[in-house]
């Protein structure tokens, strides 16, 4: 049995591909299916392979006959006459961790002659992954593989997307890269298949749990801004991070069928009063984007920042941060994810262990979203809802599920608390002010900030933008989490607190 690798162009492509694999017979193809496919599922669970074409040389060939395996048993046989030498077959395959093969035969008088075969084809979901450095870390200890974690083409980052590169198609999916030295970076490697330390674990933890073949197509861009990232239909798709992305989707046959995408980015907007000011109107064009462009899209989940990973020691990082908080607030289907206490910071990228906390932090609401999976507890981090004065030197901060509070953290030999991670402004955007704060307790979603003296702030902000306060020292804790679930709180910035109500 001869086994050819076959590269398919979709039909949207419109474009033909002729075969002929050194037969006497040529056929011609609009569509068919390729080795390591993933073919995205629909509502009903399953996915349609099709083989659509003319024979262009054998005048002999009366029929095709198409024989499928699912996991190497003979599944289902076809035999389709041709209609002026053209043909169009279709097989249904069902989702589950099952390798489906195509044999397709020509058949020429008496003679049954094999033709092609499209190996290792899995039916699943689709997923993007995209953004800045955190959301494409590659490490050398990512060593998990697994026939049903897929991926397509070459993250190339900034780099064009050569000829070469158009002929990676279908793989297996990676969370290391070639030449990674380091045990964690490639930020600015070509990658092919490459998804991603986290964008690995999240595959592994959906096939294992929901039983599903993934596909991850990841299109990040190392320190790349918002504004690196959006579409600009004026250039050639290929010269743009958002083009070389939807290119790589589109030659997957996945244009319709993302079913999310996972947005890492925001660190080089900190960077610049115009780059954090003009984030929302950019995201609302970005998110617009996607959606017309990944037609299946239903959510988008974003990451908000940990402090640190800005090139300015002043940077607009509170800001950032809050907008992104916002931005989850404002959109519907926009869901945000905290990285504030997770592990292996090193002020702008994390260890391995640390990216493997994101992919757990995500995978739940990913299992609600898409799998059915009831939360029995909160699974999101927490978040303020309100902040308001109680007494003259009480504040209460209210929160959206109950909070644990780490009341200090030694970091590099010193001691730092929580209470001194809030700060207050007399108004917008003006310098902070000093407030001392002499204690700190939860009670339930409730936070009550204790003044030393009477006090009546009108603005707080929970942590500092980069580093610990009058210091170079990134910021890693203490933290507010849910405590529920351990993930770190929001952070926010500026919000308004309500005057103590005289009676």
């Amino acid at each position: 049995m001869i086994t050819q690798k076959f590269f398919a162009l979709n039909v949207f492509l419109l474009g033909m591909l002729v075969f002929s694999a050194g037969y006497a017979q040529e056929l011609t193809f609009t569509e068919a299916p390729e080795n390591y496919r993933l073919y995205a599922r629909n509502q009903n669970d399953s996915a349609v392979v099709r083989y659509t074409g003319k024979v262009t040389k054998g005048e002999d060939v009366s029929s095709l006959t198409l024989k499928v395996y699912k996991d190497d048993v003979l599944y289902e046989i076809q035999e389709v006459p041709l209609i002026d030498k053209a043909f169009s077959i279709t097989s249904k395959i069902y989702a589950g961790l099952h390798l489906f093969r195509f044999e397709l035969f020509t058949l020429e008088g008496q003679k049954e002659s094999i033709y092609m075969v499209a190996d290792n084809v899995v039916c699943g979901d689709a997923y993007i992954i995209t953004g800045q450095s955190n959301s494409h870390p590659s490490s050398t200890l990512s060593t998990y593989s697994s026939p049903f974690a897929r991926s397509f083409g070459v993250k190339t980052g900034y780099e064009p997307y050569s000829e070469e590169d158009k002929n990676v198609r279908w793989g297996s999916a990676t969370g290391n890269c070639p030449g990674l030295e380091k045990e964690v970076g490639g930020w600015f490697i070509k990658n092919p298949h490459g998804v991603g330390v986290w964008g690995m674990e999240l595959a592994r933890l959906i096939i294992e749990k929901h039983q599903v073949p993934v596909c991850i197509i990841n299109g990040g861009s190392g320190s790349s801004s918002i504004e690196e990232n959006m579409l600009y239909p004026e250039l050639p798709s290929l010269e743009t991070s958002f083009g070389r992305l939807a290119y790589r989707v589109n030659q997957a046959g996945l244009k319709d069928q993302v079913k999310a995408i996972f947005w890492h980015q925001g660190e080089t907007n900190t960077n610049t009063l115009e780059g954090y000011q003009s984030y929302p109107a950019n995201f609302d064009t970005l998110k617009k984007d996607w959606e017309r462009v990944y037609t299946g899209v239903e959510k988008i989940y974003l990451f908000q920042l940990h402090p640190g990973c800005g090139a300015k020691t002043e940077g607009y990082y509170n800001e950032l941060r809050e907008i992104q908080t916002q931005l989850a607030d404002t959109y519907d289907n926009v869901e945000i994810m905290s990285t504030m206490g997770v592990s292996g910071h090193d002020g702008c990228h994390f260890s391995y262990q640390g990216y493997l906390e994101f992919a757990e932090r995500i995978f739940p609401l990913v299992s609600r979203d898409f799998y059915g999976e009831q939360p029995t507890s909160v699974i999101t981090p927490p978040k303020l809802l309100s902040a308001k004065y109680v007494s003259e030197n009480e504040l209460e901060l209210l929160f959206d599920q109950a909070i644990a509070v780490e009341e200090k953290r030694e970091v590099n030999g010193k001691t730092y608390f929580l209470k001194d991670q809030f700060f207050f402004k007399i108004e917008l955007d003006s310098a902070f002010v000093s407030a001392m704060i002499s204690s700190i307790k939860s009670q339930g979603n409730k936070l009550i900030l204790t003044f030393e003296k009477a006090e009546s702030y009108p603005f707080v902000t929970y942590l500092p933008g980069k580093f610990y306060t009058g210091t170079n020292e990134f910021y890693e804790g203490p933290w507010l989490t849910g405590s529920a679930n351990n993930l770190g709180a929001l952070s926010f910035h500026q919000r308004e607190v309500v005057p103590l109500q005289k009676k």
